[in-house]
């Protein structure tokens, strides 16, 4: 099988199946775009920490704890009530809240989206400063918990000393003041390590990383509808599930592709179209009946969407006969013409008409003395399913009458069959 014979038993044969296929899913996606209002992103850069990341893996790890914040039921409630706006918190968090970092920088960008741009601009700096706020004295508490700790210990180590001092001032025993000055000295090196401790807790406090905003107001685009490239790959989708059902359906359903196909097939040559002059028609299938001993051409349809093409050549043929004669037949054929009655046209040899004594006649309307000299003429519109052209080989192999050749018929105005 040619690749092109694939194309036309495949895509052309069942062109109406693909196309819808490939209409739904695009009429779908165009449907759940339709009612949706124009939506807009605002954004605002937070600074988590004054250096870079030490990896690809804490950068993420910051963009992470920055959702995570901003995603927080409370935080998020908070932030929608500041700005004056209801929205479904838990709904708004799951699609209209995202951050993002920016490559392996300590810069978060948190966007909000929603259809009103002001408010979705409210919502973001309401958001950051609550993001930031929390970054920054999440942990004020345990800080302050630990300096005040440390403060009361270096004032109970410098009363302590303090103490022990004034007792040194009122002993004269050589033994008793050596003892206190011992303790003072240990008192000492104790206040000392606490203060020492103390002032490292302030420093770490003083040059810890605060997180900042960056830029004044939030950044405000309207995005962009994703209709176009949703639409795309529903056409995408489309095509695949059509061209997987055409191959289906053609698989269980075979047809020919082309009157080429069908003429390889019957052995015989394509003799012309039905819609070209039904002189030069007439004479070409005439040449070949006469070519072959024939007197008496059949014409037969390859299936029964063929039938009034056959009724209509051969009225067209009767126009080539001064005396034409019809005989009515009670039979039917699945090639033939209609039960009603086909057309028998005998042409008398008049001058000015080539072979006039070839006769073109129905296959319900074959007389005794057509038969010894019949041949066919199969009409054929392009394709057709092959367990139709088993029906039709049925009948030639019955009648053993030769297949002078294929005339095309006009092409049906549908895409692809089901029956």
């Amino acid at each position: 099988m040619t690749i092109e014979e694939m194309f036309r038993r495949i895509v052309r044969a069942h062109l109406g199946i693909i196309l819808v296929c490939i209409l739904l899913p695009v009429a779908v996606a165009i449907g759940l775009h339709a009612d949706k209002p124009a939506v807009s992103l605002a954004s605002i850069r937070l600074q988590a920490l004054s250096g870079a990341p030490k990896s690809a893996t804490e950068a993420e790890g910051i963009s992470s704890r920055v959702l995570a914040l901003a995603t927080t039921p409370s935080v998020l409630e908070a932030s929608l009530k500041e700005a004056g706006v209801q929205r479904g918190v838990v709904d708004f968090a799951a699609t209209h809240v995202a951050a993002q970092r920016l490559g392996e920088s300590s810069i978060v960008e948190l966007s909000v989206t929603d259809h009103d741009p002001l408010a979705a601009a409210k919502i973001v700096s309401a958001l950051a400063d609550r993001v930031a706020l929390f970054m920054n004295n999440g942990d004020r508490a345990v800080f302050n918990d630990a300096k005040a700790k440390l403060d009361k210990e270096v004032q109970d180590a410098a009363a302590h000393r303090d103490k022990l001092a004034d007792q040194l001032r009122g002993i004269a025993d050589i033994n008793a003041r050596a003892n206190l000055q011992t303790q003072i000295q240990s008192a000492d090196q104790l206040l000392a390590q606490l203060t020492s401790q103390r002032s490292t807790l302030v420093v770490a406090d003083a040059t810890r990383d605060i997180v900042v905003q960056i830029g004044t107001k939030p950044e405000v685009v309207q995005v962009k509808s994703a209709l176009l490239p949703q639409a795309a790959l529903a056409v995408l989708l489309g095509l695949i599930l059509g061209l997987t059902a055409a191959a289906i359906l053609e698989t269980t359903r075979p047809r020919v592709a082309s009157v080429r196909a069908l003429a390889h097939l019957l052995h015989a040559p394509v003799l012309g179209k039905s819609t070209e002059e039904i002189g030069s028609l007439r004479n070409t299938m005439a040449l070949a009946a006469r070519r072959q001993g024939v007197d008496a051409v059949v014409l037969m349809g390859a299936d029964e969407s063929d039938t009034d093409t056959v009724s209509q050549l051969l009225f067209a043929l009767s126009g080539f006969s001064s005396t034409p004669r019809k005989l009515r037949s009670t039979s039917s054929s699945p090639a033939g013409i209609d039960e009603s009655g086909s057309g028998v046209f005998e042409l008398d040899a008049d001058e000015g008409v080539p072979f006039a004594n070839v006769r073109f006649t129905g296959l319900s309307a074959v007389t005794p003395q057509d038969e010894m000299t019949a041949g066919v003429v199969v009409i054929s519109a392009g394709t057709v399913l092959l367990r139709r052209l088993d029906d039709l080989d049925d009948v030639l192999k019955a009648v053993r009458w030769p297949v002078l050749g294929i005339v095309k018929g006009p092409a049906r105005r549908r895409f692809g069959r089901f029956l």
